[in-house]
């Protein structure tokens, strides 16, 4: 299930919070494209939302782009598949992310596991406890291939309580160590290269955000954050 659906803030702040991670997984997604990236794996996407698909985005930058989406509700899987799915192109799955093997089984048929992908893990992995080793299990997902680019966000524990919140120090170090971080780093969702200034009716943002390059696109140390 995508993870917006847990986090506990209620009328506008719960519509700026979303608002402001949609739109950074729209440019994120765009800023990986554009270094080139053709296949994605979306991890807890959630039911369709307003605005682009990620394979909407991804084609904006080559008609060729493929998507496999993933989500543990039955729910959003049906809606997926009436709403998302394009054969040949793209797919909707029934599967918990964090297994790992199953997920990428399935999607072999789709993705190439011997070229760069573009991995989405937006408001997910506060989601998961430490028991469950969630940096872990997005770094098996990023060893299943050559290179790519992980867009990423997270609930922090000083901006707004959900499952399994974590302070800065924590996210940066379980989720980003070792990956290469396109500028300007680990910032707060909305300020993730933003196309126009803040909007005021954004309002304070709740997640902070990154795009990561793994792989062979890990060649220089992580850059922190401006």
């Amino acid at each position: 299930m995508d993870s917006r659906t847990s986090i506990t803030l209620t009328g506008k702040a719960h519509d700026w919070a979303a608002r402001a991670n949609l739109e950074f997984v729209t440019r994120g997604t765009g800023a990986a494209a554009e270094l080139g990236i053709t296949q994605w794996l979306n991890l807890g996407c959630g039911l369709p939302q307003v605005g682009e698909t990620t394979l909407d985005t991804a084609r904006r930058y080559h008609a060729d782009a493929r998507v496999a989406y993933v989500d543990n509700d039955p729910a959003v899987t049906v809606s997926g598949r009436a709403l998302l799915t394009v054969p040949g192109v793209s797919m909707s799955l029934h599967a918990d992310a964090r297994h790992v093997d199953v997920v990428l089984s399935h999607v072999r048929g789709l993705l190439d596991i011997k070229k760069p992908v573009g991995i989405v893990a937006t408001a997910l992995c506060h989601r998961w406890p430490n028991e469950d080793d969630p940096g872990g299990v997005l770094r098996r997902y990023m060893a299943a291939f050559p290179a790519g680019y992980l867009i990423f966000s997270h609930a922090r524990d000083d901006l707004l309580i959900s499952a399994y919140t974590r302070p800065l120090w924590q996210i940066r170090s379980m989720f980003l160590t070792g990956l290469r971080l396109l500028q300007p780093g680990l910032v707060e969702a909305s300020e993730w290269r933003p196309a126009d200034p803040i909007p005021r009716q954004v309002g304070r943002p709740h997640f902070v955000a990154a795009v990561a390059g793994f792989g062979a696109y890990a060649a220089s140390p992580v850059e922190e954050a401006a």
